[in-house]
């Protein structure tokens, strides 16, 4: 019998949120990025420009990268949005964008 360990560090995260509120900056996934299926868009945003190497992009500060995956050998796989072009990039050159958006707040219902 194979058990799969894939997954069990969203798993992680996903028993933080309910006590921690957003707990992406308190987590780090050992197996993948975190996402669910039928997501937006998971961007990054560049710290720090990067000069490509062979299989590699450019990147400039404030761009903004689409992930496709973490390497976990210091490389994330993504493709900058300004350029249009795929390839890998340092991780530590780009920090997780963080879309906020104001929710609508409801009046309370009154009880019967």
């Amino acid at each position: 019998m194979i058990i799969s360990i894939f997954q069990v560090c969203r798993v992680a995260y996903e028993l933080m949120q309910p006590t921690h509120g957003d707990s992406s900056k308190w987590f780090k996934s050992l197996d993948d990025i975190f996402y669910f299926g039928g997501q937006n868009a998971h961007n990054w945003q560049a710290i720090e420009s990067h000069e490509a190497d062979v299989g590699e992009i450019n990147l400039d500060v404030g761009d903004l990268v689409g992930i496709a995956g973490n390497h976990w050998n210091g490389f994330s796989k993504g493709k900058n949005t300004k350029t249009g072009k795929t390839g890998l990039f340092p991780s530590y050159k780009a920090v997780d964008k963080i879309e906020r958006v104001k929710l609508p707040t409801y009046p309370e219902v009154p009880q019967l």
